[in-house]
């Protein structure tokens, strides 16, 4: 299932956000100092593995939702729609300063709550994004919402006539 299958129709992808591999560089480390036997082999499929699980990741926000996309064989999605959102908050400790990654929280309208998102890359970029586009989405600018309230009814003429009450 791609991210094809989830747009809704004149839905754009403004942002796609990653988990960052920066997290894995601890583990990366430790293999070059290993460098050999099997415990460099059991490593090195351990750091396969996790950076092919990462890759599986994906924060996309869009003009009318932010949707979260995870999975490597089985698939699954979580959506937030742009006007649920309360509050984004992000979160970067002095490495994810350094390196641009941390972690974004989501507050919402909904049952869950709060969304966390964690060790993501260029977390602040995201944060903007997602205040933008909700901003836009409420606003009912171009991107945002493809409907609009119904516009109350034009008072007639004779609604502050006696005189149209009378020769019905």
């Amino acid at each position: 299932m791609s991210l094809q299958d989830h747009l809704q129709p004149g839905e754009e992808v403004l942002y796609r956000a990653h988990v960052t591999r920066l997290t894995q560089a601890p583990l990366v480390a430790l293999l070059a100092v290993v460098a050999g036997g099997l415990l460099a082999v059991i490593l090195g499929l351990v750091l396969a593995w996790r950076l092919f699980r990462l890759r599986s990741y994906e924060l996309i926000v869009t003009n009318h939702r932010v949707i979260l996309q995870t999975g490597i064989l089985a698939k699954s999605s979580m959506d937030t729609r742009l006007d649920k959102i309360n509050n984004i908050e992000h979160r970067q400790s002095l490495w994810g300063r350094l390196l641009s990654y941390g972690d974004v929280e989501i507050d919402t309208a909904s049952e869950t709550g709060v969304s966390r998102f964690h060790n993501i890359a260029n977390p602040l970029e995201l944060k903007r994004t997602i205040m933008v586009a909700a901003e836009k989405y409420r606003a009912g600018s171009p991107g945002g919402p493809p409907w609009s309230p119904p516009a109350p009814p034009a008072p007639s003429a004779c609604a502050s006539s006696r005189r149209c009450s009378t020769m019905g």
